[in-house]
């Protein structure tokens, strides 16, 4: 048999829409579990409008099966109230489930990209078009130095690097690069695209002449001296349309809608809500160091450790 909290979270999901005391609609009450009602209109809730097709209304037109889905009604709201007897409902990981589904049913229901207009679209991609339109880009390290001939060894140097391994190639910048500026951040070059002017045009072409990361050009001759050029990242360039950004748009716009009318239910809750913190207790507060058998620090010589218990959701 499976232990009662396996079947909490069914038993939540199931009782939502029973009540505490008779409808006073004129809705027919179908069975009653301890001080509860369950309904006829929780039985459709059950099913769910999406699920009523022609051939589930038939089926669940049948006596035995109406009785089959009551009974799961029946059950699911027993165990749910013996699991708040048991103090279950007061499990953290319940009490986050829930909000999340107060959540869901409060304010994710009531957002979505149909409430977005063409005019929103239009006026976040006029206020973003750098992320839908934007040019080649690259970063590089480089490594400067003024002799040729130590350009050509240095260049040989880092070809012989292993690919990938910034460590090495930081310990090669700061060794060899007769570049100050650069060599103080290893060599490292930002961002930059074919316009860019302030490095020598040469070196930009340089760049994006090479084709894949990790790549080393040969020794560019600047007024400077020569420049190596390690390729480290590259980032193809954007160009969509208004039309062609407009899904990835409404996605956007609606789950900042979603964000902004969960933090309005929040602030009005907690504006309802009586809640009184302890300054004194707080300040006083200091979080133990992990130690061996710490639940935090995991299996230790003795065995392995309790899990550790998940933080309380917000508001608890």
């Amino acid at each position: 048999m499976r232990p009662l909290h396996f079947w909490l979270p069914l038993a939540l999901a199931l009782t939502f829409g029973c009540q505490n005391q008779s409808p006073g609609d004129g809705t027919p009450v179908l069975a009653r579990v301890g001080d509860t009602v369950i309904t006829a209109r929780d039985l459709e809730a059950r099913i769910g409008p999406v699920g009523r097709s022609k051939y589930l209304v038939e089926h669940y037109s049948k006596p035995e099966k109406k009785r089959e889905l009551l009974e799961s009604l029946v059950q699911s709201e027993a165990l749910y109230q013996e699991a708040r007897r048991l103090g279950y409902d007061r499990d953290p990981a319940i009490k986050r489930e829930m909000v999340n589904h107060m959540l869901q049913k409060e304010v994710d229901a009531q957002v979505n990209s149909q409430i977005i207009n063409d005019g929103d679209v239009e006026q976040y991609y006029q206020a973003h078009a750098n992320e839908f339109s934007r040019p080649d880009q690259v970063r590089f390290v480089q490594i400067v130095v003024k002799d040729r001939n130590k350009a050509l060894k240095v260049a040989a140097e880092t070809r012989a690097l292993p690919k990938g391994n910034v460590e090495a190639l930081r310990a090669l910048v700061a060794r060899d690069s007769e570049d100050e500026a650069s060599r103080l951040r290893g060599g490292e070059v930002g961002t930059i695209d074919r316009n860019t002017s302030t490095l020598p045009k040469v070196v930009v072409d340089a760049a994006f002449a090479l084709a894949q990361v990790h790549d080393v050009s040969d020794p560019v001759q600047t007024e400077r001296g020569y420049t190596i050029i390690v390729l480290t990242q590259k980032q193809p360039g954007v160009s969509k349309s208004l039309a062609e950004a407009k899904q990835e748009i409404l996605s956007r716009l609606t789950s900042e809608a979603r964000q902004q009318k969960r933090a309005a239910l929040t602030a009005e809750i907690r504006k309802r809500t009586k809640i009184e913190i302890d300054e004194t207790q707080l300040a006083s507060f200091t979080l133990p160091l992990a130690g061996p058998g710490h639940p935090a620090a995991g299996p230790d010589k003795r065995g392995p450790g309790p899990a550790a218990s998940p933080p309380p959701s917000p508001g608890h």
